[in-house]
């Protein structure tokens, strides 16, 4: 028989689960040679096209917790590197929105979709009870997470997990 999980089984399963983010993010920003806010745009401008939504630069402003100058520079940075590309907003062509262009069969897609893919497969394993469980469980921590450090914190901006 199985002996019970304790909650150290659980603190340790989640500390590796960072430790293996910040491995996977690591070589994966390495291997792209890209930055971090460069990485979180890609992941978020490939979830949004895949939902068929567009994004804007203010969007993606809010999203970092950046200026809109410096949203402006990552754009273009992003752009000259040949990730994404500006486009006329549907129906405002004074407004635009930033576009990945990664080819779908590109190793670069797959690697910015590392953890999203081993989320989903891992998720795809449970039954609909479980995924309950296990979402309530992550959001409790990254709730808790947040309300500690703005409490250990307070005169800081605002904090996200």
């Amino acid at each position: 028989m199985k002996d019970a999980t304790t909650a150290d089984d659980v603190v340790k399963a989640l500390n590796d689960l960072t430790d293996s983010g910040v491995a996977s993010e690591r070589a994966a920003l390495h291997s792209l040679g890209i930055g971090p806010n460069d990485a979180k745009v890609l992941r978020f401008l490939l979830q949004r096209a895949a939902e068929d939504e567009p994004v804007t630069p203010r969007m993606l402003a809010a999203m970092l917790g950046i200026s809109s100058a410096a949203t402006t520079a990552l754009i273009d940075r992003l752009a000259e590197a040949g990730w994404v590309e500006r486009e006329p907003y549907p129906g405002d062509r004074r407004s635009i929105v930033v576009r990945e262009t990664i080819d779908e069969d590109s190793p670069a897609r797959r690697i910015l979709s590392v953890r999203r893919a081993s989320v989903v497969a891992a998720a795809a394993r449970l039954g609909p009870e479980e995924r309950r469980i296990v979402a309530d469980f992550l959001d409790d921590i990254a709730r808790g997470e947040t309300e500690d450090i703005e409490t250990m914190c307070p005169n800081d901006e605002p904090h996200t997990t």
